[in-house]
Parts: structure tokens; C-alpha cells; sequence
């Protein structure tokens, strides 16, 4: 048995929004974790159970930071499935003004590593939503695709606070490493292709940082972040009025075929 954690945090003020250019349902199944979790981010070749969503205060199954999306444009890096809104409603990724939080705060281990890893240390993590499931895989290797987007990119860039995803493998054996008997790996497999840096606003972004903020708070997160300018899109709000997001990424690992 595998578990999955797909995480997105806010660690300052600034939520997906989208034009009506992107088409976001909630009604029924689609604000389901399990149904869409079974039926839009996995096939067949994974068996999913033991279901459980994190954020605000939401009774199950009735979330609503959670939603089925489908691109109207082409251009889009993702052109349909499952949008995660760190607000308190998923139709805020095509509301005409930017979503809002509560400005709750939220402890997540895995999230918190991953802060840590970027030197965003001492700050509480605010306003999330995650999807979290267990899983029998089917196959040797399992691969997800993603786009991660901010309204962080224009005012917060290089600040200290970070806004992040992280997609969480944990089972007895991933990309060749077991675990000790009885026990079990994390891997955050949402990471800049070639590399092990988490997806986040200070490690992808233009390349430059926003106002007064210092380069060193992302060149501390991700050496390479000029470079990795080249994975980031300027939104001019034709498709979504997030301020940026990144291309296609691909979180992938290879597992153990019908392994607990």
C-alpha cells in the first residue's frame, strides 16, 4: 500500500482565479475527493481507497476547493482534471476578482519539510487544501502531470513568504530505495525536472524579483532559478488571472507492481 499527499499551501495572501476562458465544475461528483481522485486523477492501473482531503473546515464529501476543470485554449499547459484552490471556494478559479482565504493556519509535516528545504523556516503555513489517498499499484511506475500557478508572482516574488506544492509518495519502496522492515519512504516527487527542488514561487518564477525583495531568497531556494525561468509563463489574464504558472511538469517514481 502506497499513500499519495497532494498539497498546496499559501504562505501569504494571493489565490487561484481564472477568466471565463476555463470552465471549473463543483456540483455532484465533482466536489467528491474519492470520486475524483478514482475517476479524473488516476486509471486503472491504480486501486484507490482510504480517501481523506485537507483545508478548511469542510464536511466530506462536500468539499468545494476542489473542482473538474477543462481549458478553453490550447495554450493552456494542462487542458482538463482537477483543480485545487487554496481558497475557500473552487469557483474562485473563474471568478472575476482574486478568492480570498480565512488566513487559517495549518500544520502539514511534509509541507513544512518542504519550506524548510527552501529556507521559508519560521513561518506558519496559511490557507491550504490537499487531497490525500492510498493506492495498490498496478504497474512498476506511476506518473502524474500538474501545473502549479500563484497570485504571489507579481508582488511576492523572492519575499520571504513562499507559496508551494508538494505531491507526496509514501510506501515500503520507491525509485529503488526499501524501506526498513515495517516502515516506510516519503518522497515529494513535484520537483523542477533533473533536479530535487520543490515547485514553488522563489524556485520558478520570471527570473526576477518582484519590487525590493532580494534575489538571494530565491537563489538560496533554487541556485538555478534564472535558468529555470524558462518553465514559467507570464499570465496576461486571457485564459486565468493567476499572475503566473508554471508549464506541464510530470511527477513520476517507480513502485512496486501489487505491493503493500
Amino acid at each position: 500500500m502506497r499513500k499519495f499527499l497532494l498539497a498546496l499551501a499559501l504562505c501569504a495572501a494571493g489565490l487561484l482565479t481564472a477568466q471565463p476562458s476555463m470552465t471549473v465544475s463543483t456540483n455532484g461528483t465533482y466536489k467528491n475527493p474519492y470520486w475524483m481522485a478514482s475517476n479524473v486523477l488516476v486509471d486503472s492501473n491504480l486501486s484507490v481507497f482510504n480517501m481523506g482531503q485537507n483545508g478548511f473546515n469542510l464536511s466530506q464529501p462536500n468539499t468545494t476547493q476542489i473542482g473538474y476543470f477543462q481549458a478553453n485554449d490550447t495554450t493552456f499547459p494542462v487542458q482538463s482534471g482537477i483543480v485545487m484552490v487554496a481558497a475557500q471556494q473552487s469557483s474562485d478559479v473563474i471568478a472575476s476578482s482574486p478568492g480570498t482565504g480565512n488566513n487559517t493556519t495549518f500544520t502539514d509535516s511534509e509541507l513544512a519539510s518542504v519550506l524548510s528545504q527552501l529556507g521559508s523556516t519560521g513561518y506558519a503555513i496559511k490557507d491550504m487544501v490537499s487531497i490525500e489517498f492510498s493506492f495498490i499499484a498496478q504497474s512498476d511506475s506511476i506518473k502524474f502531470n500538474y501545473c502549479f500557478g500563484s497570485h504571489e508572482y507579481d508582488g511576492y516574488t523572492c519575499s520571504s513568504f513562499n507559496d508551494v506544492f508538494g505531491f507526496f509518495l509514501e510506501g515500503p519502496y520507491i525509485d529503488g530505495v526499501s524501506a526498513p522492515t515495517n516502515g516506510s519512504i516519503v518522497k515529494n516527487i513535484a520537483t523542477i525536472p533533473g533536479t530535487t527542488v520543490p515547485i514553488a514561487v522563489n524556485t520558478i518564477n520570471s527570473g526576477s524579483p518582484s519590487g525590493s525583495y532580494p534575489a538571494s531568497n530565491c537563489s538560496s531556494a533554487n541556485p538555478n532559478f534564472v535558468a529555470h525561468s524558462v518553465y514559467y509563463n507570464s499570465s496576461n489574464g486571457s485564459i486565468v488571472t493567476l499572475d503566473g504558472y508554471t508549464d506541464k511538469f510530470t511527477a513520476q517514481a517507480q513502485v512496486q507492481c501489487g505491493g503493500w
